[in-house]
């Protein structure tokens, strides 16, 4: 940081310390040009600039540090990509798993990522979301396959004002499906 010239400043000399504090104060200084010392370059300006330093960098390099360089390069693309295929039959595994299970394909797909991720608590929600749904539908699969009470005839109130508004063809019919229940409304009689 610059110093400060007093010598702009009237009688300074001459003042009680606290008024060169107040005059300090009020003094007015202009911000500093940095403008020489920064340099303003854009990321692809920087980026070329550091492909040109790595083409003279391997321009000095001799033909076997190159070579030698080219197949650590190639040896660390191979391991990412053993890696990401891993990863993806390790995950294709776990989800298969998960399907067998019982789990829709989406939640087997969040909980096989989870499991993965080492994510606990994700993996634990799928596990009570599927739980949850495994619930609900086998709670409806045991009433799809509870018979329903009531007469085999599927009105339950059937009255003998009914039975003798009904046509004799509907009425010997209806006799034959139910005969325990005409024989109690009708005593058998016509």
């Amino acid at each position: 940081m610059g110093k400060l010239d007093i010598s702009t400043i009237e009688g300074y000399a001459s003042m009680t310390p606290e008024q060169k504090v107040a005059a300090l104060e009020a003094l007015d200084i202009p911000d500093p040009d940095y403008s020489g010392y920064v340099k303003k370059t854009t990321f692809d300006q920087t980026a070329s600039e550091l492909a040109a330093w790595k083409k003279k960098y391997n321009d000095t390099l001799s033909a076997d540090e190159q070579a030698k360089i080219a197949r650590e390069t190639e040896l660390a693309d191979l391991r990412n990509k053993v890696e990401s295929l891993t990863k993806e039959k390790t995950l294709g595994e776990h989800k298969s798993s998960l399907i067998a299970q019982g789990y829709s394909e989406a939640l087997a797909n969040e909980a096989a990522k989870a499991l993965m991720d080492g994510d606990s608590q994700k993996f634990f929600a799928c596990q009570k979301a599927f739980l949850e749904e495994h619930d609900k539908k086998t709670k409806q699969d045991i009433l799809k396959g509870t018979p329903r009470p009531g007469n085999s005839d599927g009105d339950p109130t059937m009255t003998l004002e009914k039975l003798q508004k009904m046509s004799p063809s509907d009425r010997y019919n209806w006799s034959l499906k139910n005969p325990e229940k005409y024989n109690e409304l009708y005593g058998g009689t016509d």
